[in-house]
């Protein structure tokens, strides 16, 4: 009902997970009703001490996802604990049979129909019965690198192709992504561990979500990845890379169409990479291109879209079942002149 504040559940209260709270804990739309984390650190303590957000809020946190999830009345579940789908998939059923929303961060959620169409099926079916909806998004997959190009192409009369170069400096970034690119492996350790868990997750969804919107039959996605070599010796507050380690991944996902190339992802995540930036350039009609000095900072935008899209998941009622964000309002924050003058009336 217009008026009534937006309920929210917490699963998983790692670094992006305690973000959002905090976000969330500023708007007077929302309120948090419960929270969910199997850490030790954090199950067990009240979700502001286990947050970070430097006071209590008299929830605590559960370690047990049940009975918060089937006792506690929620409009949204913000889930923030894994990458990969086959991981969390779980836990977003778990939610999911307790007839709750979800909106999570697993960047293989936000387009899984290609990669992973039978757990995508299951979901949506799932989701469809309990009359509930499921996104997956984030800053990457999930804006910079795949909604961001489709909203530009809604001024193109016709495109041929699209690529995207994202250059991010991990230097002063959290530990965990500062390992989850390489930062001070051996190049032979880097190669050992570039299929599993050394690289960026997401960049064969966002190819894959931008190539369905356009209509564009693609014959295969090609991925690489190659490790940045430091070229002299370098510290941050967690690793010391001596020269000739690894500073860093290069990766890159090309989207072909009859034997041309027409989607171009390329990304670097490094320690000190040079001229920081998000450049989108759209060869259509007209051409476009688009750069953002600096680039999108990656932890604090991730935090931002989970939060603004909570009113969007949580009113979308004609939306059901596993969706994208192009299924979402253009501004899914936005919030109509009825309910800002409810807001001012009360």
């Amino acid at each position: 009902m217009q008026g009534e504040k937006i309920r929210t559940i917490h699963f998983g209260i790692g670094a992006v997970g305690s973000e959002v709270i905090r976000l969330l804990l500023e708007r007077p739309d929302v309120e948090i009703v419960g929270a969910i984390d199997s850490h030790p650190a954090k199950a067990g303590k009240d979700l502001g001490d286990a947050a970070g957000i430097g006071r209590t809020v008299g929830i605590t946190v559960s370690h047990d996802p049940e009975p918060v999830l089937k006792d506690v009345y929620a409009d949204v579940v913000v889930h923030a604990t894994g990458s990969h789908l086959t991981t969390v998939c779980p836990e977003l059923l778990q939610i999911v049979a307790a007839e709750k929303n979800v909106i999570s961060s697993c960047e293989e959620l936000s387009y899984p129909w290609r990669h992973h169409p039978d757990i995508a099926r299951t979901l949506d079916k799932r989701a469809r019965e309990t009359g509930v909806r499921i996104l997956g998004t984030g800053v990457n997959p999930g804006f910079v690198m795949d909604t961001l190009p489709l909203v530009l192409t809604t001024a193109c009369q016709h495109i041929k192709s699209i690529q995207v170069t994202r250059v991010v400096d991990v230097s002063t970034r959290r530990m965990q992504l500062q390992r989850k690119v390489g930062v001070g492996l051996s190049v032979q350790g880097f190669q050992q561990e570039a299929n599993g868990s050394i690289g960026h997750v997401g960049l064969r969804e966002s190819v894959s979500v931008m190539a369905d919107t356009l209509g564009w039959r693609l014959d295969d996605i090609a991925e690489t990845i190659e490790p940045v070599i430091a070229q002299e010796r370098k510290k941050t507050e967690y690793f010391v890379v001596e020269r000739g380690y690894v500073a860093g991944v290069r990766q890159t996902a090309r989207g072909l169409m009859s034997g041309r190339e027409v989607i171009r992802l390329e990304l670097e995540m490094s320690l000190d990479a040079k001229d920081p930036r998000d450049v989108i350039v759209i060869d259509g009609k007209p051409p476009l291109k688009v750069a953002i000095a600096g680039g999108v900072q990656g932890d604090q935008a991730t935090a931002a879209i989970l939060a603004n899209c909570v009113p969007a998941v949580a009113n979308a009622r004609s939306l059901i079942g596993l969706i994208t964000m192009r299924d979402l309002p253009f501004v899914p924050y936005f919030r109509t002149k009825r309910q800002l003058r409810e807001e001012l009336v009360e």
